[in-house]
């Protein structure tokens, strides 16, 4: 179920972007499905990662992202706003983290009332 169908059956979502590049293959891989997961169990230091992630792992954003993950698990709750229409607010953790107000609004737009 999409964000918006779950913002009007009045169902929590709380929505995140993981946006750091990865260094290895020269950066050609950004973001791709499943890096994000090292970070989220805060084992960025195991060596099987390496070749994925590269060498350079910032602890930061694991830090960051498995607290909330954590507080999520324990309470219900992240650590941000829930995502809700109109203005929805999403979690960024890369290189300048911070709550993001109705990211890619840009490409969203054109598709409202399509579906």
């Amino acid at each position: 179920m999409s964000r918006r169908a779950r913002a009007r059956h009045d169902a929590r979502t709380f929505v995140y972007e993981f946006a750091w590049s990865s260094p290895a293959f020269d950066g050609a891989l950004r973001a791709c499905h499943t890096t994000d997961v090292p970070f989220v169990f805060d084992n960025l230091a195991h060596p099987g990662f390496a070749p994925l992630l590269g060498y350079t792992r910032p602890q930061h954003i694991a830090d960051g992202m498995h607290a909330a993950w954590v507080s999520f698990a324990a309470t219900g709750d992240p650590g941000w706003p829930a995502c809700r229409e109109p203005d929805p607010t999403v979690r960024h953790f890369g290189t300048s983290p911070g709550l993001v107000h109705d990211p890619r609004r840009d490409l969203r737009t054109p598709w409202e009332g399509l579906r």
